[in-house]
């Protein structure tokens, strides 16, 4: 008798426990030894000046500072200026001696801290089961244990957008700042809007698809009506619930509250440009914000986003263009034809967690092709926080704003520059991580001549 595909999967599944189960140990051991033991900043205690800095403030109004001093107090900017003749008493004073100072970076569109190592899936946090979960906040499965925290703080990167994967409504989007000893301390906002992975509008006929035009076009529309009926029931849920407050509670339509209403964001990732004018239309219609999530297709719909006033973050700069008929270099100039236009964009580094730490090099690319160097800066620091709707607290360097900042030997986005000191919320951060453990390691085998 000929196996039925259940008894083959079965067989298939139990042969691997058993071939895998000494790997998955090893794995699992690898990834606790792993886990990140740089301890947490402590609360800032005294005054702190920054002073003889070159001042890089991440707004249009003065974006740069030459000989500038900033006053911290209580984890906030309290002063911002050209450094004073006379300091206030009683202060720790860090002279910069000329080296530059800037916003922390945040990075977007990120699922930093929802996954260690793709070899392990329990450390794997990306994405739920199931296919609507509004209600699902990345911020609580956030591990500040994560090794790859501090190597992404060793890089500038203070802040992140996290967003969930996986389903059709995603989760919500949350931001962290990248330094805690719990998920709480590590949340600055858990809910700033829902994540919806849009489905795609045109069917296509390449060697590697296997389902029929007719199918494809099937399925699309059904997917697009499941998105449809859940968000109209979730719009009747609220409006049922604002009229009896002892309608039953539901934790999927209440996720949802804000962004129906029009106060947080609809994150939508795009890969077309189909699938932009389509999610675009859609968000609007229902009296959303919509940010799209993607590189692939924006460049068609410029003028569409701006004359829809749509926000665009932008999945990294170092990819190919995706198709043959743009230039080589159009993931490059992207961010600056965003900016000439006057969409709102921010820039993501498009790369799996382990890889944040390159945020700042996919700025630098685009203010190599174009893009002002200061704008460039503002796509990874309070371009970010606008969107994910935090830039009254974070984002800049200004007066009552969170002192998160950074200090680097030369300008922000130099690959050379490499971050000196940081702070988030004042706190003085240690930038020793494992890869900088690692360095010291094997530069002293050098040393040893082995």
């Amino acid at each position: 008798m000929n196996p039925t595909p259940f008894m083959r999967l079965v067989g298939k599944t139990v042969r691997r426990a058993y071939t895998l189960a000494p790997t998955a140990t090893l794995a699992l051991s690898s990834v606790v030894h792993a886990q990140n033991s740089t301890a947490p900043s402590k609360p800032q205690s005294k005054p702190i000046a920054i002073v003889n800095a070159t001042i890089h403030t991440a707004t249009t109004a003065q974006p740069i500072i030459e000989h500038g001093w900033v006053l911290i107090e209580n984890g906030i900017v309290t002063s911002v200026g050209v450094t004073p003749a006379q300091l206030p008493a009683g202060v720790d004073v860090v002279d910069a001696q000329g080296m530059h100072l800037s916003p922390g970076f945040m990075a977007s569109a990120t699922q930093l801290g929802l996954i260690e190592t793709m070899q392990a899936e329990a450390t794997d946090d990306r994405t739920e089961y199931g296919e609507f979960h509004p209600e699902s906040v990345p911020a609580v499965a956030i591990n500040p244990d994560s090794d790859l925290l501090g190597v992404a703080r060793n890089a500038g990167v203070l802040l992140a957008l996290v967003t969930p994967m996986g389903g059709t409504v995603s989760g919500s989007a949350s931001v962290i700042r990248l330094n805690g000893w719990t998920t709480e301390d590590l949340t600055v906002d858990a809910r700033v809007g829902i994540v919806v992975q849009w489905p795609l509008v045109e069917a296509t006929k390449q060697w590697w698809t296997r389902r029929s035009v007719d199918d494809q076009k099937k399925r699309f529309a059904e997917t697009r009506a499941k998105i449809d009926r859940f968000f109209d029931d979730a719009k009747a849920w609220v409006a049922a619930k604002a009229a009896d407050p002892l309608v039953a509670h539901d934790e999927r339509f209440e996720a949802m509250r804000s962004v129906l209403e029009g106060r947080d964001s609809v994150f939508i990732t795009v890969g077309s440009a189909s699938q932009v004018e389509s999610a675009v239309l859609w968000a609007k219609e229902r009296g959303m914000r919509p940010v799209l999530i993607g590189s692939n297709g924006i460049v068609h719909e410029i003028d569409f986003l701006r004359n829809n006033g749509a926000s665009v973050i932008v999945t990294g700069t170092h990819q190919l263009p995706g198709s043959e008929a743009l230039h080589p270099n159009a993931p490059y100039e992207l961010p600056k034809q965003l900016a000439n236009a006057g969409v709102p964009f921010a820039l993501a580094s498009g790369d799996e967690p382990a890889h944040e730490r390159n945020l700042p090099h996919n700025a630098a690319t685009a203010a190599a092709f174009g893009l002002d160097p200061e704008a460039a800066l503002r796509s990874i620091t309070i371009s970010p926080a606008l969107i994910a709707g935090i830039a009254d607290r974070y984002g800049s360097i200004e007066a009552g704003k969170s002192a998160t900042l950074i200090l680097t030997r030369g300008h922000p986005l130099e690959i050379t520059s490499g971050v000196t000191q940081a702070w988030i919320d004042g706190c003085e951060l240690d930038l020793n991580n494992r890869q900088t453990r690692m360095k010291a390691k094997y530069d002293e085998k050098a040393n040893q001549g082995r």
